[in-house]
């Protein structure tokens, strides 16, 4: 069985692996030169079996049984590659999309196989972590739902039915965990990694301010501002200026060599 990967960014390539090394088949579809050639490079590095392979042209027949959206987290982006690969649908093609928070009804309910269509969230990163998140949205056939359940279940992930809310179950649950620290980083009381290495002390395997350099801080405030908007706009969630501050400087964790911490080794 082929599965195909729109997107080869951290999340495509990582989803990609966790299929290949399962025995499945993969198709990546990356536009993008100088993100292909990472991707090509990293993945090559990880599974030296093979296994994979990349287009930077979406085929005019798409033959794959499931077609996996990856790109950025952007919903005008999201709509346009999902819109983009319509006629080109086998009619029992299973369409998911890979979103930490966004709404995946919003994002199916103009398609035209929208009862194909669904979300799956994949956790960073994404070969090791057991989790995934399937979400479906009111159109989506419920043969549709037992596919993907049972799909993920043969590459091992242990998927859980979430709801189309806003951060799903984990980042909502998640977002206190980020939120309450950056607000006493905001106002000097304690610095970053203190906070870190109390919560770690505490039992948990990242702090705060590691655990959002490891996923992107780019990434991590952009869940913050859904799942804020989505809520009505709480006080309790409000996105911090810190994090923005970061974001604008470019300084987004671990890919960039700098966020909350310095690394060398990027």
């Amino acid at each position: 069985m082929q599965v195909l990967l729109l997107g080869a960014g951290t999340m495509g390539r990582g989803i990609a692996e966790a299929f290949a090394q399962k025995g499945f088949s993969v198709l990546l579809y990356e536009p993008h030169t100088e993100a292909r050639r990472r991707a090509e490079k990293s993945l090559s590095e990880r599974l030296p079996q093979g296994g994979f392979s990349f287009v930077d042209k979406l085929p005019s027949v798409i033959d794959s049984s499931f077609v996996i959206e990856a790109v950025p987290e952007e919903l005008a982006l999201k709509k346009q590659v999902l819109s983009a690969i319509a006629d080109k649908l086998q009619p029992d093609t299973v369409v998911a999309t890979n979103t930490s928070a966004l709404s995946v009804h919003e994002l199916g309910r103009e398609l035209p196989y929208r009862e194909r269509f669904l979300g799956w969230h994949f956790f960073n990163p994404a070969p090791r972590m057991p989790l995934v998140e399937v979400v479906p949205t009111a159109f989506t056939a419920e043969s549709v739902v037992q596919k993907s359940l049972a799909l993920l279940r043969q590459i091992e992930k242990t998927p859980l039915l979430a709801p189309d809310l806003p951060g799903f179950i984990v980042n909502r649950v998640a977002r206190p965990y980020y939120v309450e620290a950056l607000r006493l980083a905001e106002r000097g009381d304690i610095h970053p990694e203190t906070i870190d290495r109390l919560m770690e002390g505490l039992g948990f395997r990242m702090g705060p301010f590691r655990l959002m350099d490891f996923i992107g801080i780019d990434v991590n405030h952009a869940v913050t501002q859904a799942v804020w908007q989505g809520l009505w706009q709480p006080l309790r969630f409000r996105p911090s200026w810190l994090q923005a501050l970061k974001v604008a400087a470019g300084h987004t964790g671990r890919k960039a060599g700098k966020g909350f911490y310095r690394y060398d080794d990027t």
